[in-house]
């Protein structure tokens, strides 16, 4: 389920302060936030303080880094075929699994990812937030 597209006209001469709103809103946001690429392994690009708070990893140590690092031995690898084949057909995901966080400890994630498309409906992110179930 998407939402509508953003009213941003009210903005149209101020992009600054577009963008500044949105870096507050998901910097400031309880739930964890990871905004990845469409290429090869899904590169991380952007994560919040809720992101390093959950998982104990850094914010440095992220970047470029894909999601796979937060999988381990228990992770449910048939909901993560689900998972790629929703997004690659640029539908929304919701899921739970077991992921790890940096100390290697599990915990139960739930997360919704959505795709992100540019002026021509082309994806070239996917949007995850993700929580502890």
């Amino acid at each position: 389920m998407h939402s509508k597209k953003m009213n941003t006209n009210w903005f149209e001469d101020d992009r600054a302060t577009l963008e500044n709103l949105l870096n507050v809103a998901l910097d400031s946001n309880f739930s964890s936030v990871m905004l990845t690429s469409t290429s090869d392994g899904y590169p991380i690009k952007y994560v919040n303080p809720a992101f390093t708070e959950l998982t104990g990893y850094s914010y440095d140590e992220v970047i470029g880094e894909g999601p796979g690092l937060l999988q381990g031995p228990k992770t449910d690898r048939d909901l993560l075929n689900r998972l790629r084949e929703k997004i690659e057909s640029g539908d929304t995901f919701h899921g739970k699994t077991i992921n790890y966080r940096k100390d290697g400890s599990e915990f139960m994630m739930e997360w919704k990812i959505y795709p992100i498309n540019d002026s021509k409906d082309k994806t070239t992110h996917f949007l995850a937030v993700q929580r502890a179930a």
